[in-house]
């Protein structure tokens, strides 16, 4: 969780920073351009290869599709698990449709009306970065709302957070910008290949590790309650 608080506070610099030449130093919109957009693409380029390469991802969330992070539980119930990958595949695609078609009509919207400039985008992009660690560290909707999982160590859709990052990117095309897409698709498909080969290492009904006995997450909330 202190990685998580780390990466809070640079998702809110990020975000400030952006803000700052968006409202008060357009007129010098070019050192962003030149100087601050590489600062946060070299970021997230190596925030994306922590999670994409398996010997440097250890946080058990994001790395529970490896096989490593397997224990199988004794004498789990396979139908059980086939029922819930169904239920969690269809909550997934429910997911899917919402989140990238609101994100898809933001975009559509940006190239066919002069409504907002590509800065606009950038915000955008900063802004669901910091949502994303609402979620670990406060609140998720996902998870409350539609999901219904437990904590990040069982839900269905971790892995998706850097495609749902970077997809707004794909409407301001450049060489940064789609370089973190693809890196945020290669990491979706993987993870959903995984899942669909290997859905016993996803769960809590057939993988130890993802149960609450096996969490060292001292700041667990649902420990607490």
């Amino acid at each position: 969780m202190i990685r998580h608080r780390i990466k809070f506070i640079i998702a809110i610099v990020f975000l400030a920073i952006t803000s700052m030449f968006a409202l008060f130093f357009y007129d010098n919109i070019s050192i962003f351009y030149e100087f601050v957009i590489p600062i946060i693409f070299v970021y997230f380029i190596f925030d994306s290869l922590s999670v994409l390469i398996p010997s440097v991802n250890k946080y058990i969330p994001s790395s529970k599709h490896l096989k490593r992070n397997y224990v199988e539980r004794l004498g789990y119930n396979k139908t059980n698990l086939d029922k819930i990958k169904r239920k969690n595949n269809l909550l997934a695609f429910i997911t899917f449709i919402l989140y990238f078609g609101i994100l898809s009509i933001i975009g559509l919207i940006y190239l066919n009306y002069d409504i907002f400039k590509e800065i606009h985008i950038y915000l955008i992009f900063l802004l669901i970065n910091i949502g994303d660690y609402v979620c670990v560290l406060y609140w998720c909707p996902f998870r409350s709302i539609i999901l219904k999982n437990n904590c990040c160590h069982t839900c269905r859709i971790t892995n998706w957070d850097r495609l749902m990052k970077f997809y707004i990117l794909i409407f301001i095309p450049n060489i940064y910008t789609l370089t973190l897409v693809s890196l945020g698709v290669i990491i979706f498909i993987t993870w959903e290949y995984v899942h669909h080969i290997s859905p016993e290492r996803f769960y809590s009904i057939s993988n130890d590790t993802l149960s609450c006995k096996s969490c060292n997450d001292t700041l667990c909330k649902k420990k607490k309650e």
